[in-house]
């Protein structure tokens, strides 16, 4: 349970059963909504149970700040790291690129590991969403569909993907301009399916930096200017972007869209679409789960 420290600290008890049976965890920077069902019946203490696992698990990265603001090529996994720490470590260092760190998959590890620890009780159908890196868990029958924003910030998805069983997609994940974390390209919106939010979530944030191009009207700064504590120190980020040509918008996704292949050629995602100034581009493999609204 969660001790009467944490409730003092954040004035409210972090983790709330909302009307629909969604469980929401509202704990420091994560805010994770967990769904939770058996052939169709909410398994609201579960989702519970998976809520608490969270905060663990948050607080076992606090633990380990320091190695996950390391280069993930330069990292070995050792006994003592927690199961989270290991899971970004791994999927990180799959992507053989020399300047991500773990935190690149924070969010879509965290969900996988709630995600996990749920379906391995007998849930059917869990999607776990931690700011919009998703971890989805389907048992034979199940389907799970998933809007897709063009934009991070905007209201309303522009696409929606159908996903079952039988695709082998367990995760969901988007990078871009306006999230929670820095990107040093200039898409919208980079969102990736693959096996594992894990995998989902590294993988956006290498395909979202490879839409990076030269332009006056693109605005960076180092990293650290805007956040002291960031592991990506002297990296160079995008602030806001401009009016772009059509040209340009183009080298830019053909850019991402490129790299997305590569790792698509690897075997670490099923695919990805990326959009920039109201275009968007994705891998062939989307074509028959992917509609637009």
């Amino acid at each position: 349970m969660l001790s009467e420290l944490t409730r003092r600290t954040y004035g409210h008890d972090p983790i709330q059963i909302l009307s629909n049976g969604t469980v929401l965890v509202d704990y420091g920077p994560m805010y994770m909504l967990i769904s939770a069902f058996e052939n169709g019946k909410s398994l609201i203490h579960l989702a519970e149970e998976g809520a608490h696992l969270a905060i663990q698990g948050l607080e076992d990265l606090a633990k380990f700040l320091s190695v996950l603001k390391k280069k993930s090529q330069e990292l070995e996994i050792e006994g003592e790291f927690p199961d989270v720490v290991r899971r970004m470590i791994e999927a990180t260092k799959k992507m053989e690129e020399p300047d991500l760190t773990p935190l690149a998959a924070v969010a879509g590890t965290t969900s996988d590991v709630v995600a996990d620890f749920i379906f391995s009780k007998g849930g059917t159908k869990i999607i776990v969403d931690n700011g919009g890196d998703i971890a989805i868990r389907l048992r034979e029958g199940e389907v799970a569909r998933v809007g897709v924003k063009t934009e991070i910030d905007a209201r309303h998805p522009t696409f929606l993907i159908s996903i079952d069983s039988s695709m082998g997609i367990g995760g969901v994940a988007t990078s871009g301009l306006g999230g929670r974390s820095f990107t040093k390209g200039i898409a919208s919106a980079a969102t990736v399916l693959s096996e594992t939010a894990s995998l989902a979530d590294a993988a956006a944030t290498v395909i979202g930096n490879f839409t990076n191009i030269e332009d006056p009207s693109i605005m960076k700064s180092l990293a650290e200017k805007i956040y002291p504590d960031t592991d990506i120190a002297g990296e160079w980020v995008t602030i806001k972007v401009g009016k772009l040509s059509q040209e340009k918008i183009g080298e830019a996704l053909d850019n991402g869209l490129s790299k997305a292949h590569s790792i698509c050629q690897k075997g670490l995602i099923k695919g990805a679409l990326i959009a920039l100034k109201e275009k968007a581009v994705w891998t062939e493999s989307l074509n028959s789960c992917l509609m637009r609204l």
